[in-house]
Order: structure tokens, then C-alpha cells, then sequence
């Protein structure tokens, strides 16, 4: 690995943890032209794309972020999807960016595909099966596809149950979210044990 490559990812990353975010975006921006020397079927080409969203992502800037999951993405299929968690998680980042967009037929066909791969490779009852999972269930809510999203949400949250145990923080989000979707359809007094449930892990974890 390039010794100035490795300098300007290792800056990049420290800056991340510093919470410095625009050093960081400056020193991935350095890495990437460096990577832009080793041909855009490197790695690291790849590598610097990716953060580079996640940056933009985090600031909001989710066109900015698109465009490079986009490019990502293509890079990583055309390398034959050789290692496919990789290729899982550019689905998803694309995905994600483009439910903050608002284009939820994209987002739904982009985390479908993630979906495919993290069942392959880890399972269909593994805690990266069921990220995505809930995530298709956000799709189907916010368009107030309500029974979908429920499906979406009860396997998600059963398996969760089952790798994390009934009083992880990870239950959480998807336990509002899901009583969330109870209430706007009626069934009020569930709802309400749900969010009550929900709390009670929040304070078992604080």
C-alpha cells in the first residue's frame, strides 16, 4: 500500500474520531486523488468513495452522497461482486441516502438486493439480515403501506429478539417505530404497552 495513501487515510480516520469532520473530508479527498494513480479498479479508489459519502451523508449533503454510492456501487458489480458483503453494504448505503431523498421505489429495489446477498452470507435469522430488513419496513411505513411495513417489522424485531435478547438497546428504535404504526392503525392500547416496552429497555440501558 502507498505510504502517502495510508498517510492521508490514516489523517482521515483520526479526524473521524476527533469529530473533525471537515479535516476528515479533506484528507479522504487527498487519499482519493492518490487512489486516482492506482486506476479506478483499486481498492482503495473504491475505499475513499464510500467514505467520502458517508461524510456527505452525515452533513446532509445526500446528493453529494448519491452520486458517489453510485459510482461505488458500479465499481464494486463490476469487480463480479467478488466479495459480496462489500457489495451488500454499497446496496444498502445507496439505499439509505436515497430513502432520506425520498425515492423509496430505489431505495426498496437497492436494500431488496442488499437483503439478497446478507441472507446468502450470513443467514436469513442474522442480526445484517436484520438491519435490512427493518429498513424495507421504513420504506412501507413512510409510504403508509402499513400492512407491509407490520411484516417487515415483526420479522425484523423476532429476530433481533432471538440474537440480542428481549431488553437490548437494539430493540428499541424498531419498537417505537412499530407502535408508531400500531397507533396510526387503530390498535391504540397495544401501541402504548409497545412504547411502554420500549422505555423500560431504554432505562434498563442508560
Amino acid at each position: 500500500m502507498s505510504a502517502t495513501f495510508t498517510q492521508f487515510k490514516d489523517s482521515a480516520e483520526a479526524a473521524v474520531r476527533s469529530n473533525d469532520f471537515l479535516e476528515a473530508e479533506r484528507q479522504w479527498h487527498k487519499a482519493l486523488e492518490e487512489a486516482m494513480s492506482f486506476g479506478k479498479d483499486d481498492g482503495r479508489y473504491c475505499l475513499c468513495l464510500e467514505k467520502i459519502g458517508r461524510l456527505y451523508d452525515g452533513e446532509k449533503r445526500y446528493e453529494k452522497a448519491e452520486g458517489l454510492y453510485k459510482e461505488a456501487l458500479q465499481l464494486r458489480k463490476a469487480h463480479d461482486g467478488k466479495n459480496q458483503k462489500d457489495l451488500a453494504t454499497a446496496y444498502n448505503n445507496l439505499a439509505a441516502v436515497q430513502f432520506k431523498l425520498g425515492r423509496y421505489d430505489e431505495a426498496e429495489k437497492n436494500y431488496t438486493e442488499a437483503l439478497t446477498i446478507r441472507e446468502k452470507e450470513f443467514g436469513k435469522s442474522s442480526k445484517e439480515a436484520a438491519v435490512v430488513i427493518y429498513q424495507v419496513g421504513m420504506i412501507f411505513h413512510k409510504q403508509k403501506k402499513y400492512p407491509q411495513a407490520e411484516d417487515y417489522y415483526k420479522r425484523a424485531l423476532d429476530i433481533k429478539n432471538k440474537v440480542f435478547g428481549p431488553n437490548h438497546k437494539e430493540l428499541i428504535h424498531i419498537l417505537r417505530n412499530y407502535a408508531n404504526l400500531l397507533k396510526k392503525t387503530g390498535r391504540e392500547s397495544t401501541a402504548d404497552q409497545m412504547y411502554q416496552f420500549a422505555d423500560s429497555i431504554e432505562k434498563k440501558n442508560s
